[in-house]
């Protein structure tokens, strides 16, 4: 029996895959965690064949939780079911140590096939993920990437803090300012990268590599 970890924010989604995974022979949902550190806290006192990883969630979200999980767990194959499916995502990753990235619009028969496939030690990219990098490499002259402004080392600090998933409160204690500093630096991030939330913040940090 193939035991399996959900690990995503939004219950609906993970209540979906455990419907859709219980109908397939040879399957077992054991748990759901709603962020990269429940799914670490989970391994830690029990076992699993597959993480199923999303990426954008909160305090630790699936690209840090992944490279995490290889160095602690190595064995425990990861996948990225994700609606992410930008090449920096793709490579990141696989970088990271994910044996798959698949979408989250993806068949059950897809789903299943990846699963098989990284418990054989191959990796696998769905048709999409294929697709995206191999256009990527097709395009004879990159775009220019969007024009990020310079951010001090401070607010790099922040951003970094905020992607991590901590509060105002935690980010203000780890840099020893008072919260409302904190949240000034919060308010400048969100003005100076053009978002309207500390969502749309994170996603834009991810995508663009900004709180490595």
């Amino acid at each position: 029996m193939i035991r399996i970890l959900i690990t995503d924010d939004h219950e609906l989604v993970a209540e979906g895959l455990k419907l859709l995974l219980g109908n397939e022979s040879g399957l077992l949902c054991v748990a759901h965690a709603r962020n990269g550190q429940e799914a670490l806290d989970y391994l830690e006192k029990e076992t699993c064949d597959v993480v199923l990883f999303d990426i954008d969630m909160p305090v630790l979200n699936g690209l840090d939780a992944c490279l995490e999980m290889q160095r602690c767990f190595p064995v425990v194959k990861v996948i990225a079911l994700t609606m992410y499916n930008q090449p920096s995502f793709i490579r990141q990753m696989m970088k990271n140590g994910a044996s798959g990235f698949i979408p989250k619009n993806t068949s059950k028969q897809e789903l299943v096939e990846a699963i098989q496939t990284v418990l054989r030690g191959e990796r696998y990219l769905s048709r999409s993920a294929s697709q995206v990098l191999l256009d990527e490499l097709r395009q004879p002259e990159r775009q220019p990437a969007a024009f990020i402004p310079e951010l001090t080392n401070r607010e790099q600090e922040v951003l970094r803090l905020i992607c991590k998933g901590q509060t105002t409160a935690e980010i203000a204690a780890a840099l020893f300012v008072s919260p409302y500093t904190a949240e000034t630096h919060r308010r400048h991030l969100l003005s100076k990268l053009g978002v309207r939330n500390t969502a749309e913040l994170v996603r834009l940090a991810l995508e663009r590599g900004l709180a490595d």
